[in-house]
């Protein structure tokens, strides 16, 4: 019995004469992608999946299962490439595929559960895979080959038959009860059983008929997310950094080479969830707009990060060629997280569209709470390479930056950590830090002077994570941090939706900060909407009234397609005849008090600042407080200043600047039509239509 792919009426189908399966995809979810080529089908490793009736096996002592499919990448856990089991009966034939290309075989024998997975030969990744199971309940052995290898063998008694389920049976999908869970990621090409056992010399024949060994990279490619699957999706950000479907949790490692800025982010291909982590990639001239590039690095089994290539940094060496530093992830170590380094196979015009991962670790962990060690920031200072990650420090209870030196990025110094501070007053930054990040800033004349030492917390007493900074002086000669206040402050008074930092300095002197905004979303509402996270508005760092500075980068005004509104009052009822999901709002305020606010419907979220009380708030429709405020550490005074606001909306994203000195983010996931209001004596008011940053869009 053979199962191929096909479109009939528009129906995607996988079926042969005898028995037909059905496609299944739960009701709740959206934007899903289903690519159909050559008769090759992409199952997309979350919401799809074949189902049949009965396991077509006629002979249950003598059979064999053949499958030809190209996995793209593997999850943490187990997916199902057929599935049939009933556990309680032991009964039942299961082929998982596992983390690093292992195939698992379950067989239920009635009396027992039996299993055994590949040996000498296991899947691979990109790669148009061969797989043969062999059942001869006669002789007392199940075989397994996979691209031509004989790779394992499980004994039992002779004369045993395979125990089938009265249960449907699964084609892309492990057997669960969750419809999320299990699901096979990749190209399958066809499926056949035979009701014989097939001898090695036609297993070999058919596998030399049917692998190459080659890697398919259009494939690959074909396989990736579809942005134009979201364009009715008008919670997902257009103009905002976004990968093109799936996971994303922070960005990290920018950089500029040969005339693009590169920005990394975590991603898991596979599924909207965090799982099996690997690098994704995105290229642009001008930190806006943005083009999609294959993932950077993955976790390979047998290399320094089989269990996750976590968070890290980038920088151009002293040779001119850049690195990427990385947290590997390694569960068959303790600690099991350590630096490790990659360099460009090839330069790509700039683009670098291909890494090579060094093959040994780079630095172990020697200091901070043992397994709490991650997120290296890398940079070049005076012919000496810097290094900080994020730890735990034994010493006060709360997290640190261990701070490293070397002279050629390889070999490394430890300094101890970076900064003493008092967790007492502190114990919000958490047990500890994530994604250390330490940049200059720069006065209006381009003088250095201080740098701001920035820091996600983990290990938290309470439930809101949140980027912190302390000011200070970073002294490169003795290795040192010298805070300028006690108490770490907030960028952000948004209530954790800004996170993840991490930063660079580009050619023109700038420190410019990406961040992570959260999607603030349940689990379930991720996985229907088949996306999670996305970047928040890049920002530069610079040195302001004795304080720090935070604005847009001036690239943003690129995005900018047609003015809607310059008025000199209030207008609102010309921002009302203008609703939309991308738009830009400039508000000039002369007065005391003046806000801003998001509508839709009868929701509202507004954002207000009162000079006199130096408070920056944000309230719901009725009033009540939902954004951050600790008291007089988050003040913001802007003196005789006029109050400025620069807003920007895009679909579910909320971001609003006060004066270049404190920023919010927000989201929303209303429906109908959203809409800027403001209040307070107005002097000026400019309300921008904006373009996607994304050419699909």
């Amino acid at each position: 019995m053979i199962f191929t792919f096909s479109n009939h009426n528009g129906t995607l189908t996988c079926a042969s004469e005898e028995q037909a399966l059905t496609l299944v995809r739960p009701d709740c979810c959206r934007n899903q992608q289903t690519v159909l080529t050559g008769g090759r089908l992409l199952f997309d490793g979350y919401s799809m999946y074949f189902r049949g009736e009965t396991l077509p096996v006629a002979d249950r002592e003598c059979f064999s299962v053949s499958l030809r499919f190209l996995p793209l990448t593997f999850s943490a856990h187990t997916d199902g490439l057929i599935s049939c089991c009933e556990e309680k009966e032991h009964a039942g034939l299961q082929i998982l595929l596992k983390k690093g290309g292992v195939i698992n075989v379950r067989l239920g024998l009635g009396r027992e559960t039996i299993a055994f997975s590949s040996r000498n030969a296991h899947a691979l990744p990109g790669v148009t895979n061969i797989l043969t199971l062999i059942f001869r309940g006669n002789a007392g052995w199940c075989d397994l080959y996979i691209n031509g290898v004989f790779s394992n063998r499980k004994q039992f008694r002779r004369h045993t038959l395979l125990c089938l389920p009265q249960s449907p049976w699964y084609l892309g999908k492990r057997f669960t009860e969750y419809d999320f869970a299990g699901c096979y990621y990749g190209f399958m090409d066809w499926v056949t059983f035979d009701d014989s056992a097939l001898t090695q010399g036609e297993v070999l024949s058919l596998h030399r008929r049917h692998f190459t060994g080659e890697y398919e990279a259009g494939t690959v490619a074909l396989g990736m997310p579809d942005r134009k699957a979201y364009r009715a999706d008008r919670h997902r950000p257009a103009y905002h950094l976004i990968p093109p479907g799936k996971w994303m949790n922070e960005p990290h490692g920018p950089m500029y080479f040969d005339g693009w800025y590169h920005i990394f982010y975590q991603a898991n291909p596979h599924a909207p969830i965090w799982d099996h982590l690997a690098w994704g990639h995105l290229i642009s001239r001008d930190m806006v707009h943005w083009l999609d590039c294959p993932l950077a690095l993955t976790p390979e089994g047998g290399a320094v990060a089989p269990d996750g290539i976590w968070s890290g940094s980038s920088v151009v060496g002293k040779d001119g060629v850049p690195r990427l530093y990385f947290t590997a992830g390694n569960h068959q170590a303790f600690p099991n997280q350590a630096v490790a380094l990659a360099t460009p196979a090839t330069r790509d015009d700039g683009k670098l569209l291909h890494w090579n991962q060094h093959p040994a670790i780079i630095q172990t962990q020697d200091i901070g709470w043992m397994g709490e060690y991650r997120d290296p920031f890398v940079w070049l200072e005076n012919d000496t390479y810097f290094m900080l990650v994020g730890t735990g420090d034994e010493n006060n209870g709360g997290g640190n930056a261990a701070l490293y030196s070397s002279p050629d990025g390889m070999d490394w110094t430890s300094h101890g950590m970076l900064v003493d501070y008092d967790y007492s007053i502190n114990s919000e930054v958490g047990h500890v830090w994530e994604l250390p990040v330490l940049l200059p800033l720069r006065d209006e004349y381009g003088t250095v002077v201080c740098h701001a030492l920035l820091l996600c917390a983990c290990q938290i007493e309470g439930d809101i994570v949140e980027t912190y900074y302390f000011l200070g002086h970073w002294d490169p000669e003795n290795r040192s941090f010298t805070k300028l206040h006690e108490k770490a402050r907030l960028i952000d008074l948004g209530r954790g939706c800004f996170t993840g930092p991490s930063g660079f300095v580009t050619p023109d002197g700038r420190s410019i900060l990406f961040t992570i905004a959260q999607g603030r979303r349940r689990y379930p509402e991720e996985l229907h909407a088949g996306w999670a996270h996305n970047g928040g508005i890049p920002v530069e760092l610079f040195w302001k009234n004795g304080g720090l500075g935070v604005r847009p980068i001036r690239e943003m005004e690129t995005l900018r397609s047609r003015l809607l509104l310059d008025a000199a009052t209030a207008a609102n009822d010309g921002l009302r005849q203008h609703p939309g999901d991308r738009l830009s709002l400039e508000v000039t305020a002369p007065g005391d008090t003046a806000s801003v606010s998001v509508c839709a419907g009868d929701h509202r979220l507004e954002v207000r600042y009162d000079r006199h009380a130096r408070r920056l708030e944000v309230l719901d429709a009725v009033g009540n407080p939902v954004g951050r405020y600790r008291g007089s550490v988050d003040d913001v005074d802007i003196g005789d200043d006029p109050i400025r606001f620069t807003c920007y909306l895009d679909h579910s994203m909320i971001e609003l600047y006060l004066n270049e000195t404190k920023s919010v983010t927000l989201r929303n996931y209303w429906e109908g039509e959203r809409f800027f209001q403001v209040s307070g004596e107005i002097d000026r008011l400019m309300l921008w239509e904006m373009d996607s940053a994304y050419s699909e869009n």
